[in-house]
């Protein structure tokens, strides 16, 4: 008896624990989101799109989620301590996730129809949130996995495990949305890393509903926070804006040395459709392109310019702002930087910096 005692004790001591962990994480992660949604919408006029008031909107959204849940965890009815996939938080979450679709969406430009693609992306989930909300569904609580095994052919089990498996391929889907480099001003690396964040959350959500095991709780609220400041982080420091008018390409003065077939083919790829402006043009890609070998298209950049492939690009790229500045030295410099293919501040200010010895600023300030 004493011994039953003492491991009672025990499994009270541990809960308490979680529950002040999760608490302290879920007032942090409340404050967090409060504040990313802050300094998004202070500056959402900047990007001339709806993408920072999307994310500020969704984050508030979130951060009442979380504060919610505060009261929750100390009346023991978070997803920790609840029925395995309880249609609260097998049928709710699908309305959140739609939401996660705006802001990338937004900044990706898709070539779609946005009426129809919200419509092949949205209507699925919508109707299974009717279904399985307002369509007088009896449903029976599981607290084990026998529980599980042997209501498993009631339509209200299998029907909620399915919802869930199509909230999780429906997390993977937005690795599907094609990117247009040309009218997108996100960098393709950082939608890569929001879609993949996004799976993340929803492997995490998935596994929480069929567990409810406390580390995976504290794991998808450090991960949901990290989400946002990411994106925050993004939004404010690294993303170029979209430009409000197009920038009217010109003649460059390029050294058209062609000493050889292939050096002929690369300056034509190149020019072709200003394939030197691609954010994603690498060495390899342009060598495919060519049905080559990188090795030999490298050979051909160093001995046409003397320059390595990243370092013609570069100067192209560097060279085109500085003669667009020089003509005109009111353009937006980060419409300059846009067009000719950077997608990150840091990466476009640093490539200036090493090609012209000066900052942006000091230039610009050499012009006058």
């Amino acid at each position: 008896m004493a011994y039953a005692s003492s491991l009672f004790s025990q499994t009270n001591h541990t809960i308490l624990t979680m529950i002040y962990i999760t608490t302290i994480l879920l007032v942090l992660m409340t404050a967090t989101l409060i504040t990313c949604g802050v300094l998004l919408w202070r500056r959402r006029t900047e990007t001339g799109d709806y993408s920072r008031t999307i994310q500020a909107l969704f984050s508030w959204m979130s951060a009442l989620l979380t504060f919610t849940f505060i009261f929750r965890t100390w009346a023991g009815t978070t997803p920790a301590d609840a029925t395995l996939f309880e249609p609260e938080h097998t049928f709710v979450p699908l309305l959140c996730q739609m939401t996660f679709f705006f802001y990338p969406l937004e900044v990706i430009r898709p070539t779609m129809s946005r009426a129809k693609l919200y419509g092949l992306l949205f209507a699925p989930l919508l109707l299974l949130v009717v279904i399985g909300m307002c369509g007088g569904i009896q449903y029976t609580s599981l607290y084990t996995y026998s529980d599980l095994w042997q209501h498993i052919g009631e339509f209200n089990v299998w029907f909620r495990l399915l919802t869930l498996l199509i909230m999780l391929l429906y997390a993977f889907s937005l690795l599907l949305v094609p990117y247009d480099w040309r009218r997108s001003s996100a960098d393709r690396g950082f939608i890569l890393c929001y879609s993949v964040g996004f799976c993340l959350i929803g492997v995490l959500h998935f596994s929480i509903q069929l567990t409810h095991a406390h580390w995976l709780v504290l794991a998808h609220q450090l991960a949901w926070m990290s989400f946002f400041v990411a994106v925050t982080h993004y939004e404010l420091n690294e993303r170029l804006l979209v430009p409000n008018a197009a920038v009217e390409p010109h003649e460059d003065e390029i050294s058209h040395a062609e000493t050889d077939q292939l050096w002929r083919l690369i300056t034509l790829s190149l020019e072709a459709g200003d394939h030197w402006r691609r954010p994603e043009l690498s060495l390899t890609s342009l060598a495919e392109q060519l049905e080559s070998n990188r090795t030999y298209v490298g050979d051909s950049f160093k001995h046409n310019t003397g320059m390595t492939f990243v370092e013609y690009i570069t100067h192209r790229r560097i060279g085109y702002v500085v003669e667009a500045l020089k003509r005109e030295p009111k353009t937006n410099l980060h419409e300059l930087f846009n067009y000719v293919g950077y997608r990150q501040r840091s990466t476009a200010y640093r490539n200036f910096q090493k090609i012209v010895g000066m900052s942006p600023t000091e230039f610009l300030e050499s012009l006058n």
